[in-house]
């Protein structure tokens, strides 16, 4: 016989869960399983490590050619949970947070 879902399985099915519940005061992290930007940036950015500004405004600009879409800096502004920003002499640099590199390393392991 099939498996019935209750109403809460069945809305946290398509969530990941990134980072472990430990206390109440310190709740677990869920992403959504399916976000094709999510999951392009954080791809591009891990293959390279590091990237400047103008690296990944021209990435976004590449990737809302390929696919339509119109994102913009505002969407890593908004996401920026995900990276992490350093001033090199002058230009800032995007790298992986904690949670990018735990959010990137599960989505591949379910794929």
């Amino acid at each position: 016989m099939s498996q019935v879902l209750s109403y809460d399985q069945f809305l946290n099915e398509a969530l990941l869960v990134v980072k472990r519940k430990y206390t109440d005061l310190h709740p677990e992290k869920k992403v959504s399983n399916y976000a094709p930007v999510r999951e392009r940036v954080l791809s591009y950015i891990k293959e390279r490590g590091s990237v400047s500004e103008k690296e990944l405004q021209e990435f976004l600009r590449m990737m809302n050619e390929e696919t339509g879409r119109k994102t913009t800096m505002g969407w890593v502004k908004a996401n920026d949970k995900f990276f992490t920003v350093k001033n090199n002499e002058g230009e800032k640099m995007y790298s992986l947070s904690k949670d990018g590199h735990r959010v990137h390393d599960k989505l591949t392991s379910i794929k």
